[in-house]
Order: structure tokens, then C-alpha cells, then sequence
């Protein structure tokens, strides 16, 4: 298995000055990114490579939020319109974030772990596959969660008000229920453990028998 989470210094692309590139980088996040789609896009791509680009793209663009210090900005000596770019900026990337999660959940989704050529496919166990993942939702449920809760993001709605732009625009931060996509990605991937479980004990049920 690749591993899912490099470090995010490896994603990242280093700046010399983030108050005068900020916007800069926003808006070349919005041109440069390639495009994920919900299903396979080019043949012999498994489902699996797709959620494995969609984190990554996640990561990136989450390396990308941390090293520019978006609300300081706005909160900064920038022009009201240098500031309403920027924050259209955020909010093109912030909403790219939350396609990439819910891409992940739609090819979860689709992943056949009781496939008997499974192995073949994704040249992994189904139990790697599905333990992997399972850790990988539940890093991304964290990060996204320490966006909306923990960072100072959480004070967008009233650097809004005190500019005189509106306030409701960082609502836009919470369209993505996070905890319920992971609960629907874990869903998935229970049922196949759950499925792995009872099969294994049918074997043992049946050894002993005889």
C-alpha cells in the first residue's frame, strides 16, 4: 500500500512572501489542480487510486490554507476589493475541499471487498485496503473538523461583519456535515468487516463440525 498522508511539506509549495501571494495562490489552486471525478476516468484506475488523489488533493490544498494565514489577511491592511478577491478565492478552494471528501465517500462507496479477484484489482488484502482506509477517513473527519472548530476560521463570520461584507457567506464552511460523512464511510467498510467476520466463523463452525 502507498503511503496515503506524506508529510505536507512534500505537497507544498514554498513562498517567499505569503502577504503579497496569497491570493495568487489561491486562484492557481482554482487553475492548476487536475480534475477527480466520482468514477474511474481513465482506463485501469481503480476506485482506489481515485480516493487516493482526492486525499492528497485535500491535503494540498489543506497545506495551502495553513501556510497563508487567510483570516489574518482579511483582517489586515488589504483594500476591501484585494479582500472580497480573496475570499472568493478561499471559499472556490474551500468548496474543492469538500468535493474531494465527498468523492472519497461516493468511491468508497463503490468498492466491492467480497470481489474474488479484489486482490487482483488493488494488489492489496481487502482488510489492508479497508484498514487503511478506515484510518485515512478518520484523519481527514479531524483535519476538517479542526477547520471549522479550531482555527481561526471560526471567526470569519464576524471579520465579515466588521468589514461590512456579508457575515452569511461563512456558512459556506459548514455545507459538509463532516461527522456524517464519516459515519457513512465507516458504514461502508463495517459491512465488509462484518461480512469478513461471519465468514471466517461459518469456516471454523465448519471445522469443527467435522
Amino acid at each position: 500500500m502507498k503511503k496515503i498522508f506524506p508529510s505536507n511539506n512534500q505537497n507544498g509549495i514554498q513562498v517567499a512572501d505569503p502577504d503579497q501571494t496569497t491570493a495568487q495562490r489561491f486562484h492557481q489552486s482554482q487553475t492548476s489542480k487536475a480534475n477527480f471525478s466520482v468514477v474511474p476516468s481513465e482506463p485501469g484506475q481503480t476506485l482506489y487510486e481515485i480516493i487516493e488523489k482526492n486525499k492528497l488533493q485535500y491535503l494540498e490544498y489543506y497545506g495551502l490554507y495553513t501556510e497563508q494565514r487567510f483570516i489574518e489577511n482579511m483582517a489586515g491592511l488589504m483594500s476591501i476589493p484585494e479582500k472580497q478577491k480573496l475570499l472568493e478565492s478561499f471559499l472556490n478552494m474551500f468548496e474543492e475541499m469538500m468535493q474531494c471528501l465527498n468523492t472519497i465517500q461516493n468511491n468508497l462507496g463503490l468498492i466491492n471487498f467480497t470481489s474474488q479477484d479484489f486482490q487482483q484489482i488493488y494488489n492489496a488484502t481487502p482488510e489492508n485496503v479497508a484498514n487503511t482506509l478506515f484510518k485515512d477517513i478518520k484523519t481527514l473527519e479531524g483535519l476538517h473538523l479542526e477547520l471549522q472548530y479550531q482555527s481561526s476560521l471560526r471567526y470569519l463570520e464576524t471579520v465579515l461583519e466588521a468589514l461590512d461584507l456579508n457575515p452569511d457567506q461563512s456558512k459556506k464552511l459548514y455545507q459538509l456535515d463532516v461527522k456524517q460523512w464519516s459515519s457513512q464511510c465507516y458504514t461502508h467498510l463495517n459491512q465488509h468487516i462484518t461480512t469478513r467476520s461471519m465468514k471466517a466463523q461459518d469456516k471454523t463452525c465448519c471445522c469443527c463440525k467435522v
